[in-house]
């Protein structure tokens, strides 16, 4: 965390700054243009207005170089960084308890796609449709992460950097049999079938332990199949044919087409990633950044990693559950309006540009996968793309938490250990969900 400044500082000081930060050229260009007539306006006035921004752990200088960059530039506003634990529950936890006591201590804080719908219903963020230029956002960002900004038909946080989940596949072993990234859910079983070695331990590897990493493959199967959990009168619908159909392709996985063990039911995303990255696997389920682990010491696949849009059904798109990160502005916050100058720099184009290049976070907006610098240290961007605009959020509602933890996560866990047979397990997510969602109204 930095010190407030007390002065204006100079271009060049500024300048300096960034290079021994380490920032490109197009990134010192951000700053610059940023702050482009608006520096002047900013020393006339009196005194800095000091915010917080609560953020979870950053193991890269990504965060801190941003920070700094920000409060270089002007003097009207200085970022205090509050870093908070890695956990997602735990952020979740420490941001509950300061809200519901309305304590003002934060301004802007990073929040998860299903915290925000849960927090805006609780009436603990600040509308921000006053603020930002709606126009200008659904031209620029992805439709997905905006969606899942939106609640009750009002703008309550800007994606800020998104994640989204593919297919990892052993290129080296598909290329020497000839076979094409699977992009159906019968392929995928034939692929893996076929190309798994005898010292393996899985075909395929994803996460089947009670926890929410197991209710987004679920997601991830039902809209494969065509289906959906809610319909657009909120119904539940999760209990029809494609939801059948995507919950016994997954106990099937395991029992009958048996690509998948049976430990895959205490897998999260780490043991998953594990099992693959050590050449024990022939595919794997899971999110972006599991490709630099691959590629990366300690990886046993070192460049013989593809990476190809999540299968689907035949006829059907594989579509990712969105893991999109948000920055959002308390309600309880004493400095909105310059709560809202932070956020809107960092989620522009170029902001996004040194998060991507420093820590790997895939950037909501189109225009920087077309940028060449990024293209040159990111190869597969464009296989990327089509993810996200295919990609979903979870159903954006406050209640989603609950539902989430009592009907679905489980009734995945009874059906994929045969404690509950698929229709019986799907009959009873259902009426929970159903219940959960009738005292929520």
């Amino acid at each position: 965390m930095t010190e407030p400044l007390n002065r204006r500082v100079s271009r060049r000081a500024v300048l300096k700054t960034g290079v021994q930060l380490g920032l490109t050229l197009p990134a010192l260009s951000l700053i610059e243009s940023y702050a482009g007539g608006q520096t002047a306006a900013f020393a006339q006035s009196a005194g800095t207005v000091e915010i917080s921004w609560y953020v979870g752990k950053d193991v890269t200088d990504a965060n801190k170089t941003l920070v700094q960059t920000f409060n270089s530039r002007q003097s009207r506003i200085h970022v205090n960084w509050q870093e908070q634990p890695p956990s997602t529950s735990d952020q979740h936890d420490k941001y509950v308890s300061v809200l519901a006591a309305k304590d003002p201590s934060i301004d802007v804080f990073a929040l998860d796609i299903p915290f925000v719908p849960e927090f805006a219903s609780a009436q603990w963020l600040t509308p921000l449709d006053d603020l930002f230029d709606r126009a200008e956002l659904n031209k620029n960002f992805f439709s997905g992460p905006l969606k899942g900004a939106v609640y009750g038909g009002k703008l309550w946080a800007v994606p800020w950097y998104n994640n989204a989940a593919l297919l990892f596949y052993r290129k080296d072993l598909f290329d020497a049999a000839g076979v094409k990234p699977p992009a159906t859910y019968d392929a995928l079983v034939q692929a893996a079938s076929k190309l798994k070695t005898p010292d393996m331990e899985a075909g395929f590897t994803w996460q089947g332990s009670q926890y929410e990493g197991c209710a987004v493959d679920f997601f991830e199967y039902l809209w494969g199949h065509g289906g959906d959990f809610f319909n657009d009168k909120g119904e539940v619908i999760v209990d029809r044919a494609p939801g059948l159909k995507a919950l016994q392709f997954m106990v099937d996985m395991i029992h009958t087409y048996k690509i998948t063990p049976i430990a895959v039911t205490t897998w999260k995303e780490i043991e998953a990633r594990n099992v693959f990255v050590q050449g024990k696997a022939v595919c794997e389920r899971g999110w972006i950044g599991d490709y630099a682990i691959a590629n990366s010491a300690g990886s046993k696949i070192i460049g013989k990693v593809g990476i190809t849009p999540l299968p689907a059904a035949a006829g059907r798109k594989g579509q990712s559950v969105l893991g999109t990160w948000n920055l959002a502005i308390s309600k309880f916050s004493k400095h909105q309006k310059e709560a809202a100058e932070f956020i809107r720099f960092m989620t522009s184009a170029e902001a996004m540009k040194v998060g991507y290049q420093r820590a790997g976070r895939i950037p909501p907006r189109h225009a920087v996968f077309e940028d060449a610098d990024i293209r040159k240290q990111y190869p597969y961007i464009d296989e990327l793309k089509p993810v996200f605009e295919q990609a979903r959020p979870r159903p954006v509602r406050p209640d989603y938490g609950q539902i989430s933890a009592e009907a679905i996560q489980p009734n995945l866990a009874a059906a994929l250990t045969r404690q509950k047979s698929v229709p019986a397990a799907l009959k009873d997510m259902a009426s929970t969900a159903a219940r959960i969602a009738k005292a929520s109204r």
